[in-house]
Formats: structure tokens, C-alpha cells, sequence
């Protein structure tokens, strides 16, 4: 397989699983675009193989997955697509291996921790699991002159635990239901007099919509701070991220739509919601 051929299959993976990103990444030249389909597919994979597989046969696919990438960063052959590109990337951008290793190690966390006590707990999941993707995004695209990748890192870092926490809020019903986890803290939970028992039967009283209204507003407060930050980055890179951050905030304005009911309906947007998204996400670039 050649490397062009690499990249392809990353393209493929990442249209296939991830339609608000792959719409996204189309804005960007295609030299970054490929580099963003490698790194999609690179996270895609261990992600599946914890959500779709036991946790004792998810462990033994980690363990091998990540010890083939750290034998393909070392010098070894391989034939695998996505390994074979992500070298590419990672050695192209100059990416720091500690982002993968702490990608894989929240993959990891995945199988033994279903319940987080409090938000700074499920921070440092998060960390692992979406906040440096950002920061290889920052890798990707740069950052304009005069500006230090310590200025950058905090709004991507905001990005990415965005893009997450509304990944969470959109699939409480999902997560508990197939998998038995519950990525909402405990203790915020309390808070709003709600229990487990209340996700399991999936209530959907006033308590569990004032509690999805906090959260919400939480990641749209996170979405604001990393906006600000897309200034920052090389000009050719802000309406893709822009786009991203934009389409993924919507998801949040569909929960609503529904009546904040995220056990019976999927909040997802449609192609044309996407299209129309472009001009207003170019208003701020």
C-alpha cells in the first residue's frame, strides 16, 4: 500500500463515522485536510474497539494497537493504513508522542471507569480522550506570528473538551444503555436531586432539564473561549475550525429543539443545516 493509498482509507474512515468533522475538514487545503483524516482515523479506531467489543477483548486490541504504533514510530514496517499515515503526520508536524500516548491511555480508562465522581475527574479524562486532539490540531495549522503555542493551547484545549461535553450530554441515554456508563458527574447530579436510577429509567423530569440546561450552558461557555482563540491560528485554518466548533455547538441547539430529550431522540444536523452553517461561520474568520 502506498502512502497516498494510506491517506485515502483515512479519508474514507473519517467520512464513514464522522459527518459534522469530515464536513468540516473539507476547508481545509488539502495538505492539512489529509493530515486531519490520518489523525481522525488514528482516534476512530481505539475508540470503536472500546465501545464495540468486551472490555477483556478491547484490552488485548489496545495493548496490540499501541504497540504496533510505537514499533511503526521506531522504525518499523507496516502495512497498515492509518498507522502508516499517522506516522506520516506526526513526524511531518513535528507532534509530540505524549498526545498519543495519553489518547490511548483515556481509551484505556474506558473499560475499567464508568462513573466520575466530579468535573475536574472527568477533566482529566477528557484531557486524554479530546483535549489533545486539539492540541495536534494546533500542530496541523499553526499559529500567526508573534504568537506562542502557550497563547493557542487553552482555546484548543477549550475545543476539544467542548466537542466532548456535547458529546456526553447528546448520548447520556446511549452511553448507559450500551455500555453501562455515565460520563455526567455524580456529584452535579446530587445537585440537581437526581440518581443513576434517573439516566436508567430515563426520566426526563424538570430536575433532569434544569440539569441538562447547566451543562449545556457549561459547553457553550467552553465554545466562546475557544472561539476567541481561532484569531490566533494561520489564517488558512479558522473556517474549518470555526465550521467545526459552529456545527458541533448546534447539536446543542437541537437538544433543545427536542425538548432536551437525549434518551428517545438523537440531536444530529442535516446536510443542509451543515451547508447553511457555512456563511455564518465565515462571518467570524
Amino acid at each position: 500500500m502506498t502512502l497516498e493509498q494510506a491517506y485515502k482509507e483515512c479519508s474514507r474512515i473519517q467520512k464513514k463515522h464522522g459527518k459534522s468533522y469530515f464536513f468540516a475538514t473539507l476547508f481545509f487545503q488539502k495538505k492539512q485536510r489529509k493530515a486531519v483524516n490520518a489523525l481522525y482515523a488514528f482516534f476512530r479506531l481505539p475508540d470503536e474497539m472500546v465501545d464495540t467489543e468486551t472490555p477483556e477483548k478491547a484490552d488485548v486490541l489496545l495493548e496490540q494497537w499501541e504497540a504496533d504504533w510505537m514499533a511503526c514510530m521506531n522504525g518499523a514496517e507496516t502495512t497498515h493504513p492509518v498507522l502508516m499515515a499517522t506516522r506520516d503526520v506526526f513526524f511531518k508536524y513535528d507532534i509530540p508522542m505524549q498526545y498519543a500516548s495519553d489518547f490511548l491511555a483515556a481509551m484505556r480508562q474506558d473499560l475499567t471507569k464508568t462513573r466520575y465522581e466530579d468535573y475536574p475527574s472527568l477533566q482529566g479524562y477528557m484531557y486524554g480522550s479530546a483535549v489533545v486532539v486539539g492540541l495536534m490540531m494546533v500542530y496541523i495549522i499553526g499559529w500567526i506570528k508573534d504568537t506562542t503555542f502557550d497563547q493557542v493551547q487553552q482555546p484548543a484545549a477549550a475545543l476539544g473538551e467542548a466537542m466532548q461535553l456535547t458529546n456526553f450530554i447528546r448520548d447520556i441515554g446511549e452511553d448507559f444503555r450500551l455500555r453501562g456508563r455515565i460520563y455526567m458527574p455524580l456529584d452535579e447530579l446530587r445537585t440537581f436531586h437526581l440518581t443513576e436510577k434517573d439516566i436508567e429509567q430515563a426520566s426526563m423530569s424538570q430536575n433532569m432539564v434544569e440539569f441538562l440546561q447547566w451543562q449545556i450552558a457549561r459547553a457553550d461557555e467552553l465554545y466562546e473561549e475557544a472561539n476567541k482563540g481561532i484569531a490566533l491560528l494561520n489564517k488558512e485554518g479558522r473556517l474549518p475550525v470555526r465550521l467545526a466548533s459552529d456545527l458541533y455547538r448546534f447539536i446543542l441547539r437541537k437538544i433543545e429543539q427536542n425538548q432536551y430529550d437525549v434518551f428517545t431522540k438523537r440531536a444530529k444536523t442535516s446536510l443542509t443545516e451543515k451547508i447553511k452553517t457555512i456563511p455564518l461561520s465565515m462571518l467570524y474568520v
